[in-house]
């Protein structure tokens, strides 16, 4: 049922460190909430949402503090928008949900245009008005220019600041993936490009401890951090921020300040603002079908904004991949295959440029199983891939892994395959990426595999044709059926030939990439896009940065987004206080 959706523990990243990102997940004062009511509603019972309702006005505080800023969330946005106030001289309290002693970050990479570190490797230099222009077009022109210039023309200089207190040690655990490139790595598909400018930290030096880094220089420049706190809701006073109110241990507490910070980390983890916010998804889920994250932040970033009079978007809400990689999953890691539904025929450019679109004509077909198929040729053509989410690195072990796949499967198909005595202690497929697990069927002829796919009749011939007919396309240089780019035409013609079956499911996303519009300045705006005196939202819970789904012309631009904008949030809020 669709009212039943679900929530997901955020594999392997720790739930509770999605929630912090979103750290005292705010609210606001019930006498601000008046405004949000005469905003578009969207989703399918969005004017009785429970969430919409702010909490009740909390008069007896256990604590009360006084500070010049309160910042909501131990994220990328709300640790980096906190330092860089610090270091201006303001006094910031952090509310931070998680406890201190078990606090983790989410995420490990992060994309960065011109950062030092990159440069020092060779990684090129990125004109920031070139990715700019191809943000624009990809997303439709939907975002704020000023918060995607902002990130253009910053993101180097903060992601050096981000990473100054790093020692030699921490950086020589850092890699950069897709970098170097490998012999056959495309840098655009058509008018779309893409760049190997990201700085991925998954070893010793993961991004929880570049988060203590950076808390350690905003504690020394003044800076508090309250963990194990939830925020409840923005105090307003006249229209203007007077506050936060909040929650731990001993008791209520009401933090007087004049600008509030919101970085929630988005609303994953509430099923009713998923299908309030994301009604595109909402209404195409089918049977079973649920809207779930692999976050468990509540979105209390974003109601404590609409609590406060911000305007909600007003176009569905991206979440990351929830149009791409799960539909039909791993599919949209093979774009090099040609895509065949249940009745013989392709459905849609396989190797549309951004991953997390390829799937979208997914959403709109039926739940039936679909196939990857290719040909002996696939662990060359496997190697013509571009740096984005389900990139493949080309590298000789893992175009070997491929090949072993592809092995086995012929081994099978001809009844000769032994499966191979594992050595003691050994495990499965170790960390190749999201293949490993993979199963490919082999056959020596197109209509054998048809028949090994459950194809019959009709179905069986359009496949034989659609295959004839897309060889022809490649051949010509030029496909009349999808469009897909010349560069990537890769032919099914030498046998054997191969395919992997997918049974797609809609509706999972890893996070919720919005919901409050802002100024450039990442001033919460109200329901006459006029800026709400003191209160500002960055990272998940700003809207507009995105267009219909999270994009990744670098690896991790949600991150990279974070920690620049994050800053330049700080900087707005100092300019406000100054």
């Amino acid at each position: 049922m669709k009212s039943g959706i679900s929530r997901r523990a955020f594999l392997g990243l720790g739930a509770t460190a999605a929630v912090a990102a979103g750290a005292g997940l705010a609210g606001c004062s019930p006498a601000s909430s008046a405004s949000g009511t005469a905003q578009a509603e969207q989703g399918p019972a969005a004017a009785e949402s429970s969430w919409k309702t702010p909490p009740a006005e909390i008069t007896d505080f256990a604590k009360e503090y006084d500070c010049d800023v309160v910042v909501c969330g131990h994220g990328f946005a709300g640790i980096t928008a906190c330092r860089e106030l610090a270091e201006e001289g303001y006094k910031v309290i952090l509310v931070e949900k998680q406890p201190e002693d078990t606090y983790a970050a989410v995420g490990n990479e992060f994309a960065a245009l011109n950062a030092s570190i990159l440069k020092e490797r060779g990684v090129p230099e990125i004109d920031p008005v070139e990715f700019f222009q191809n943000w624009m077009t990809v997303t439709g022109n939907y975002p704020n220019q000023e918060l995607v210039m902002k990130f253009a023309q910053h993101s180097g200089e903060n992601s050096d600041w981000y990473l100054s207190e790093l020692s030699e040690e921490d950086f020589a655990t850092m890699t950069t993936a897709f970098f170097p490139k490998t012999e056959h790595q495309l840098d655009n598909i058509g008018p779309i490009k893409f760049w190997p400018s990201v700085c991925s930290f998954y070893g010793d030096c993961n991004q929880t401890k570049i988060h203590e880094y950076n808390r350690a220089v905003a504690q020394e420049k003044g800076a508090e951090f309250l963990f194990g706190t939830e925020a409840l809701y923005v105090i307003m006073d006249d229209g203007n921020v007077a506050g936060l109110a909040a929650k731990n241990a001993d008791g209520n507490l009401k933090l007087n300040a004049k600008a509030v910070v919101i970085a929630c980390g988005g609303f994953g983890g509430n099923p009713e603002m998923m299908a309030d916010l994301m009604p595109d998804m909402y209404h195409a889920l089918v049977g079973d079908e649920q809207l779930t994250s692999m976050s468990a932040n509540d979105g209390r970033g974003v109601q404590m904004a609409y609590w406060a009079g911000a305007h909600l978007e007003t176009c569905p809400i991206p979440g990351m991949n929830m149009k791409g990689l799960s539909l039909p999953g791993k599919m949209n890691c093979l774009p090099q295959s040609v895509w065949i539904d249940e009745n013989g025929k392709r459905f849609c450019n396989e190797y549309y440029a951004t991953s997390e679109q390829r799937g979208l004509a997914t959403v709109y077909k039926s739940r039936k199983t679909k196939f990857a198929v290719c040909d002996a040729n696939f662990p060359e053509y496997r190697q013509y891939t571009i740096p984005q989410h389900a990139g493949f690195t080309a590298t000789e072990e893992n175009i070997a892994s491929l090949q072993e796949s592809l092995d086995k499967a012929y081994a099978i198909f001809k009844g000769i395959y032994e499966e191979p005595e594992k050595e003691e202690g050994e495990g499965g497929p170790g960390g190749g990426g999201p293949m490993t697990a993979v199963e490919f069927i082999a056959d020596d002829t197109l209509e054998g595999l048809a028949g090994q796919l459950g194809l019959t009749g009709e179905a069986a011939t359009n496949f034989v044709e659609t295959i004839a007919n897309y060889n022809a396309y490649c051949e010509a240089g030029a496909d009349q059926e999808f469009g897909r780019d010349a560069a990537v035409l890769f032919p099914v013609k030498e046998p054997p030939f191969y395919a992997c079956t997918f049974d797609p499911v809609l509706g999972e996303t890893m996070v919720t990439c919005g919901g409050i519009i802002t100024d450039g300045d990442q001033n919460a705006l109200d329901e006459n896009f006029e800026p709400i005196s003191g209160l500002y939202v960055s990272g998940n819970d700003c809207g507009r940065r995105f267009g219909y789904e999270y994009i990744t012309p670098i690896p991790g631009c949600s991150l990279g987004m974070a920690i620049t904008l994050g800053r330049e949030c700080g900087k707005s809020v100092g300019a406000y206080l100054g």
